[in-house]
């Protein structure tokens, strides 16, 4: 059982959320697959019409920042098909059954697309569609078709109408992301952005994902709003509008309201094109420093390793999050600029005065690129102790997370050692609420004791 409280308790592996929702998935998909083929598809052609396109939106799926997936066309063809209530001029009296295994089929092929191409689904996503279809359908075709929704066309109540078909298609984008904020706080998979671990990193995957508390559970939603309110809006108007419009005018209804979800997918795709540059020239940036001999081989990338772990044991949101992993990946850049290097790039071991000047000069980099200003600012706290640290909460806490993580690497480094860990650990408490953010040193404490490293 799942414990959400003030005082963080662990999830047994046995039973991890997002396992259990996979499950229930499958069962929900099979179910519903014996009672259509015992009835039979009721409306082949509309049903295969709304599965090509759900498949083609799914094929289409936009992975954005943070390691979000995106769909609109096939959540809103979906939406469209869950709320039809007429189809040509007639009752659209598919089953929830029906709506299942059109979403389950044409969200399986899609994802097969994308899989193919080397861009599996996040994980949970192919329960988090099937079983968001499945609720919304049982609440919607079961209950509120037949009585609500037919009785308000009947009598010509368009706004009345329009208001309910948005309220459910809402609470279906509602349902569908509450489940992604579950899946993401229990199961976290790599950090944005890195495509695998170096040597000697602490496994970060999941750190403070055994714990489930309120403050957790609230910056996950918190965060999934953000995200959301990018896309969900308009996929709630076109989704509802595809309800409508497929009424009198049939499949060609579907063609006529996915069209201009096409410019809102070609947005996505450049949105999330921009930002993979963004991330590809800052990984790129990051072994600078060691391939010119001012770090250790694997120092960056271990250090934002360990510093997303923090984040996420933080209820970091994903903005801030991304903001960290670009400091952590670019927090010794200033070194670049030193005519007498650093021996083996450890800030930890040089004066206080000596360390702010590097960490300006990597700041003075970073900002020069006029698209990264908070990741300067980031890049300038990190150098300060915990007790001057000045400006805005996340860009405070993100510097402290970079100071601990730089700390803990630089008397560490890729050593797999479990004693020369706990002793870099033991050093760090020392300097809590002088040098490091208490929060900050508390949460390494707990992934470094309960995680093991990367084997090199």
């Amino acid at each position: 059982m799942i414990a959400i409280s003030g005082a963080p308790r662990r999830v047994p592996s046995a039973a991890r959320v997002p396992t259990l929702l996979s499950c229930a998935a499958v069962l929900v998909a099979l179910a519903a697959a014996v009672e259509l083929g015992r009835d039979g598809v009721l409306q082949a052609w509309t049903a295969v019409a709304f599965a090509a396109v759900i498949a083609f939106g799914e094929a289409m799926r936009v992975a954005l920042p943070g390691g979000r997936d995106s769909a609109p066309i096939a959540e809103t063809a979906t939406l469209g098909y869950l709320l039809a209530f007429k189809m040509g001029g007639h009752p659209a009296t598919h089953p929830p059954a029906e709506v299942i295994v059109v979403v389950t089929t044409a969200t399986l092929l899609g994802t097969s697309v994308q899989a193919y191409a080397g861009r599996p689904p996040q994980a949970g996503y192919l329960a988090r569609r099937i079983l968001t279809a499945a609720i919304a359908a049982a609440v919607y075709r079961s209950w509120l078709l037949d009585g609500t929704v037919r009785g308000l066309a009947h009598r010509h109540q368009g706004p009345l109408l329009c208001t309910t078909l948005a309220a459910v298609a809402l609470g279906a984008v509602i349902v569908s992301h509450l489940l992604a904020v579950l899946i993401s706080l229990l199961d976290a998979g790599p950090p944005a952005g890195l495509s695998g671990p170096p040597p000697g990193a602490v496994f970060p995957h999941g750190a403070g994902r055994g714990r489930l508390t309120w403050r957790q559970v609230g910056a996950g939603v918190v965060a999934e709003c953000r995200t959301a309110g990018r896309v969900c809006p308009t996929v709630v108007l076109f989704g509802t509008a595809t309800a409508l419009a497929v009424g009198p005018l049939g499949e060609w209804g579907l063609a006529l309201a996915i069209a201009p979800i096409l410019v809102v997918q070609r947005s996505l795709h450049r949105y999330a094109a921009i930002s993979a540059t963004y991330q590809q020239t800052i990984r790129a940036l990051s072994r600078v420093t060691d391939l010119a001999g001012y770090t250790e081989p694997g120092h960056a990338r271990r250090v934002c390793h360990l510093a997303l772990a923090i984040g996420r044991d933080l209820s970091m949101p994903s903005d801030d999050l991304l903001d960290l992993e670009y400091a952590a990946l670019l927090h010794d850049i200033g070194q670049l600029s030193l005519t007498d290097p650093i021996p083996g790039g450890a800030t930890v071991l040089i004066s206080p005065e000596r360390a702010a000047s590097v960490a300006g000069l990597g700041a003075d980099v970073v900002r020069q690129t006029g698209v990264l200003g908070r990741v300067a600012d980031i890049l300038e706290s990190q150098a300060l102790p915990f007790a001057a640290t000045a400006g805005t909460e996340p860009v405070r806490l993100a510097g402290s997370i970079i100071r601990a993580a730089n700390a803990y690497d630089d008397m560490v480094g890729g050593a797999l050692d479990p004693d020369r860990r706990l002793a870099a650990v033991h050093r760090i408490r020392l300097g809590m609420a002088v040098e490091y953010d208490p929060r900050v040193v508390e949460s390494l404490t707990r992934i470094v004791e309960s995680t093991r490293p990367y084997p090199g």
